[in-house]
Order: C-alpha cells, then structure tokens, then sequence
C-alpha cells in the first residue's frame, strides 16, 4: 500500500500500488508524492486543518485553486 493524494479533490488515502481512480471523486489523477520528490506516508494519519510538506513548505490540503 501506497498512500497517494488525488490532485482533483485533494484527499489522501491508502492505495495500493496498481490502482489509479481516486476512491472518492473517481479521477485518475493520483500522485504518491509532493512535487518536492517527498513521498506521501506522512500525511495520511494528519487531521488538522491545515497540511504542509515539511520538505518544501507547500500546502497540500484541500483542493488546488483552480478546481471548479
């Protein structure tokens, strides 16, 4: 199992390895890791309003700006 974030809705859940469609909204638009190259794991069992990578700083909770 793989914890991957869905870049449409923004939510984080266990995968495994060959599963593509994000469990809840249905796109395949997973990714198993920041954009900084830091993988995944450490985000799944935070439940605070806000979320950030500690390797670079992004924001990750939450939907991206441009979805609609």
């Amino acid at each position: 199992m793989t914890t991957k974030r869905c870049t449409v809705c923004g939510r984080f859940r266990a995968y495994e390895d060959d599963d593509r469609y994000c469990l809840l909204c249905g796109n395949d638009a997973l990714e198993d890791r920041c954009t900084c190259g830091r993988p995944f794991e450490f985000a799944l069992d935070e439940t605070g309003p806000e979320l950030h990578c500690p390797r670079c700083g992004l924001s990750l909770r939450g939907r991206p700006t441009e979805f609609d």
